[in-house]
């Protein structure tokens, strides 16, 4: 028995725009960072191409991320596994404030 492939329609343009608005990053920043085409970033925002695996790793390096975190919605894990979003923004505080955030994320895991 033959099994059907199912066709995914991956589409991760609009999060990676949210996640390099977040880190207050233009797409000329982007480019120039991972020396590409301002063009070639707009163009995977938009979700018209969908870049190589060496530009998402690329990407997930200058964005602190993971590449689970840009593909959870095709994945199936849990909602325990996947990312909040909002934690992205941790990655632009200064140390002291990330110190801060971790000592109260202890505190608040301490029964």
């Amino acid at each position: 028995m033959k099994s059907e492939k199912k066709k995914l329609n991956i589409r991760i343009g609009s999060l990676l725009k949210r996640t390099r608005k977040s880190l207050g990053y233009t797409q000329e920043d982007v480019a120039e960072l991972l020396d590409l085409a301002p063009r070639y970033i707009s163009d995977l925002e938009r979700d018209k191409t969908k870049g190589s695996i060496d530009t998402l790793v690329k990407l997930c390096n200058t964005y602190h991320i993971t590449p689970t975190y840009v593909l959870q919605d095709y994945l199936d894990i849990s909602d325990e596994l996947k990312i909040d979003p909002t934690i992205i923004g941790f990655y632009k505080l200064s140390e002291h404030d990330k110190n801060i955030v971790l000592e109260l994320i202890q505190y608040m895991n301490k029964e």
